[in-house]
């Protein structure tokens, strides 16, 4: 039940007693863009081959904006009065995103790893946007951001190097 102290320090939801659901939906988000730069990271170091060097970059610009991503979604969550948990153990039991297997990866094969991951993690967050929107149209605003990212993203794995994914 709402108080009026709780609610002053509490943004109002469209529907208030959803707040502990739209709180565990962006703890999903949270810990699949974690580890998503967990596996983006993985690759940046197991990458080799002629566009190693380019992807090597690349993958740190994906890893920071999956980082920010991930920052932007916990902090939803704490100012909705929900306490995120990016620690390993709550990603490795949380998140959707399949792992990499841990060995060198010639480029053309990150990209498709990686391609892969994105379009599911985009479709996951994709499916969230209405029910969430139910709830709390300021979450699902942050939800549309992800997405926005997500999918820039997958065009840009597609494009950047000329692969066909």
């Amino acid at each position: 039940m709402e108080t009026v102290a709780n609610a002053v320090h509490l943004p109002a939801l469209d529907n208030p007693n959803e707040r502990d659901a739209v709180g565990a939906e962006l703890q999903t988000v949270l810990q699949d863009l974690i580890d998503l730069s967990l596996i983006g990271k993985q690759l940046h170091w197991s990458v080799v081959g002629p566009e190693s060097h380019s992807l090597h970059l690349f993958l740190d610009e994906l890893v920071g904006e999956w980082r920010e991503l991930a920052d932007l979604v916990a902090e939803r969550a704490v100012t909705l009065g929900f306490v995120p948990d990016g620690q390993s153990v709550a990603v490795a039991d949380g998140s959707r995103v399949e792992p990499v297997p841990v060995r060198s990866v010639a480029g053309h094969a990150v990209i498709w790893e990686l391609a892969r991951r994105v379009a599911g993690s985009a479709e996951r967050v994709r499916e969230r946007l209405t029910p969430i929107g139910a709830a709390d149209l300021v979450t699902q605003d942050v939800l549309v951001d992800v997405v926005r990212t997500l999918e820039k993203q997958q065009w840009l794995l597609r494009s950047q190097f000329g692969e066909k994914v």
